[in-house]
């Protein structure tokens, strides 16, 4: 009996951590609703001059790490 209570409060405990981070907020955008300035993100800023890799270029690099890895 002593360790079904132990069970029980453990459980209680984990699952009162578990839904800490659930909380409700009434009025905020969904996540994917979240308005942007229309701006592009620093990752897809265009450097000129500079130029990508070729898809072959950028697969064979891929097969390589794949092999050493």
């Amino acid at each position: 009996m002593k360790r079904f209570i132990t069970v029980i409060a453990l459980s209680c405990a984990l699952s009162a951590s578990a839904l800490a981070g659930d909380v409700p907020s009434v009025g905020a955008p969904a996540p994917g609703d979240i308005p942007t300035s229309g701006a592009p993100d620093p990752g897809e800023v265009e450097t000129p001059g500079r130029t990508g890799l070729s898809s072959d270029a950028l697969s064979a690099l891929l097969s390589v790490l794949g092999f050493l890895a």
